[in-house]
């Protein structure tokens, strides 16, 4: 665990010299740059408005609200999709995540549905247990595969749906009644663990160094990077 904290302490000093040298000789900071101090470097905005105060120079607040939107603008775009009904293979029986002791499993499809999204067809699997943990609490969702003796279905996202955790892939198992073998992609989810730790560890730093007032109200992680979205300062 030490040298877990020491690597993500590293890579998160890094960053913050890198953002820090962005910001050097400026003398406002514009939505746009804000923006890319949040995106590229993981500085949520008020980590840069209280850098900016520091230095005496303000930033766009306004402007950076407006940044925030155009992602998100896309994202509704993208998340406009056409779904199908739910198609039940035998029993519509509860399923199990058991992702945290297992990260391969024997598994079977009860229930598939078809989707189409920016025009692109994609299929929503349930399975009776699993092994893939659904995207939650700022932590991408597992990708992997299952496997039977005849094919192979890459599992390229899992998510969370009305209490079901469903997992996207690109194409539909050919025997749907068949028992297949569930492989959890175990290099990326630990990434995302470490990652995920990292950023409790960070939290409690900046609440440490400037006070219990600091409040972590988001992140977004994965296996490349973390980063605070949404954290309140002290004023």
């Amino acid at each position: 665990m030490s040298k877990v904290i020491f690597e993500e302490e590293t890579s998160f000093l890094r960053t913050l010299e890198k953002g820090l040298k962005r910001m050097e000789g400026l003398k406002a900071i514009t939505g746009e740059q804000a923006f890319e101090l949040y995106d590229t470097y993981g500085f949520p905005l008020d980590l840069t408005s209280l850098i900016a105060r520091e230095r005496g120079f303000a930033v766009d607040e306004e402007g950076f609200k407006v940044e925030m939107e155009k992602p998100k603008s896309r994202s509704k775009a993208a998340a406009t999709k056409e779904t199908g009904d739910w198609i039940l293979i035998g029993d519509d029986v509860k399923s199990e995540f058991i992702g945290y002791d297992h990260l391969e499993a024997d598994v079977k499809i009860t229930k598939y549905r078809k989707i189409k999204q920016k025009n692109k067809e994609l299929f929503q699997l349930v399975f009776d247990r699993t092994p893939f943990y659904a995207e939650s609490g700022g932590q991408v969702g597992d990708t992997g595969f299952i496997e039977s003796a005849n094919e192979k279905i890459v599992i390229i996202d899992t998510k969370k749906e009305n209490d079901l955790t469903v997992h996207y892939a690109e194409k539909l198992a050919e025997n749907l009644s068949t028992s297949f073998i569930a492989n959890v992609d175990k290099h990326k989810r630990q990434l995302s663990m470490d990652n995920h730790s990292a950023t409790h560890l960070l939290h409690a730093a900046l609440r440490q160094v400037l006070g219990k007032h600091v409040e972590q109200k988001g992140s977004l992680v994965n296996d490349k990077f973390f980063a605070l979205t949404s954290l309140t300062l002290p004023q």
